[in-house]
């Protein structure tokens, strides 16, 4: 009795079973994460556009490390880590600058008119030039490059703006030429899902890396996001220099002092006008 008993729960809880899968369906198999939207290039350039705007200035305790190549012709390299402060004020003025114990080591700037590089350890020289002008092009470390790789500028729209587009997985990737139609002079990697640049490449009009940036963290700062983590790579005069910039205590209220961006000579340093050396090069 006790045996037939268990036989029928047996059979029951069997049928209850089949009938149970059978009522679900087919199962489903996972099908992984769902696709990306793609957003139009036009969408992709409206958001960037309007977050590129809402940052005038920048304000910023700054982490650095820098690897440069030895001045002796050996393929070995220096590292750098440094404390210090970057500025940035749009359009034209930027500052960075790193120290060690509280003396300073480097510093790279740029006003409207004038850029400049100062390294005090072993060689204590400022290298400088106009803006815009044929030296500006010589220093590896452009100030230049580096304020686009900071990603807070405005890409002008275009009728061919979607031919110019290319989708590279979770990226859209925009290329910009130069106006005759020559090599691509920057190519941006946005985010789809954020539209925010996730890596910078600049070329010079031969088509040659002058730049290549990656935008690593994003962190917001009242109702903005700034990117606070930076990889990037200079190229120039057959030279390559790498910078890793971290920024904390970000302020984009707090605006920069303006002296910060004036030109001055540290105090015994060697000055060299790379635009004057140019000029006596094509003579």
């Amino acid at each position: 009795m006790k045996q037939s008993r268990r036989g029928s729960d047996l059979f029951f809880f069997l049928a209850w079973t089949l009938w149970a899968v059978a009522g679900c369906g087919p199962i489903k198999q996972p099908t992984g994460p769902e696709p990306l939207p793609a957003p139009t290039a036009e969408e992709v350039l409206a958001v960037h556009n309007a977050w590129a705007d809402s940052i005038e200035h920048i304000w910023a305790r700054a982490d650095l490390r820098l690897n440069v190549p030895k001045r002796d012709g050996s393929a070995e390299r220096k590292k750098f880590d440094l404390d210090g402060h970057l500025f940035l004020q749009k359009p034209d003025n930027l500052f960075l600058h790193g120290e060690v114990l509280g003396q300073d080591q480097f510093t790279l700037g740029a006003s409207e008119e004038r850029f400049w590089l100062w390294v005090r350890p072993q060689v204590n020289t400022v290298w400088t030039g106009r803006r815009g002008g044929p030296g500006e092009r010589r220093l590896v470390l452009s100030p230049s490059a580096l304020a686009e790789a900071l990603g807070v500028f405005r890409v002008a729209p275009s009728e061919d703006l979607e031919q110019r587009c290319a989708l590279h997985g979770e990226h859209m990737v925009l290329s910009e030429y130069r106006r005759d139609g020559g090599a691509a002079v920057r190519r941006i990697w946005f985010d789809r899902r954020t539209s925010r640049p996730a890596r910078i490449d600049l070329f010079d009009e031969s088509g040659r890396r002058l730049l290549m940036a990656e935008l690593l963290r994003y962190e917001r700062v009242g109702e903005i996001e700034v990117c606070t983590a930076y990889r990037a790579r200079f190229y120039g005069n057959g030279e390559e220099m790498d910078l890793v910039l971290r920024l904390k205590e970000v302020n984009l209220d707090k605006k920069p002092n303006p002296r910060v961006f004036e030109y001055r000579v540290p105090p015994g340093a060697a000055e060299k006008d790379l635009d004057e050396e140019e000029d006596l090069r094509k003579e």
